[in-house]
């Protein structure tokens, strides 16, 4: 469940995501560093819901749980994984989250690929200003390129 694709591009020193999702406004994942230690910081506790680019069938949900625990539906594709999430943002204004895959049912997620038990994956996520949505992504990249998203909170 490894998706990566272009999301932003960047102008001089500020961070500008803009993505629409349906007939809704467009999101902002916006970072502007005059704001300092402003920026919202929001919890990743709750279910999330991605809508994969081109499918009308496959959409991914990603439950996170106070636990520390994660359920994420790909396709036909169950795993649950253990994780863990920073306190608080990095200067890049990320939260870095790590899991480990811990059960699968072995079925194929949207992409075809199937989870091993055991698993660890590091992703750095980053929330939108209304905390109702957020990206994933492979760094802590100002040009938001190794990211997949937007997940939108259920």
């Amino acid at each position: 469940m490894n998706k990566y694709i272009f999301l932003a591009s960047a102008c001089f020193f500020q961070i500008s995501a803009i993505a629409a999702v349906g007939n809704e406004k467009p999101i902002s994942f916006e970072v502007n560093e005059s704001r300092g230690d402003s920026y919202p910081q929001f919890s990743i506790v709750g279910a999330w819901t991605y809508q994969v680019p081109n499918s009308t069938s496959c959409a991914e949900t990603y439950e996170f749980h106070a636990d520390k625990t994660l359920r994420a539906t790909s396709g036909k594709q169950v795993v649950d994984s253990k994780y863990t999430i920073t306190e608080q943002l990095s200067k890049y204004a990320f939260y870095e989250l790590k899991h480990e895959v811990i059960t699968s049912n072995f079925e194929k997620d949207c992409d075809g690929e199937i989870s091993a038990l055991g698993f660890t994956g590091v992703n750095y996520v980053r929330f939108d200003n209304t905390g109702e949505f957020m990206v994933m992504c492979g760094d802590e990249s100002a040009l938001l390129e190794n990211c997949f998203g937007p997940l939108k909170r259920d």
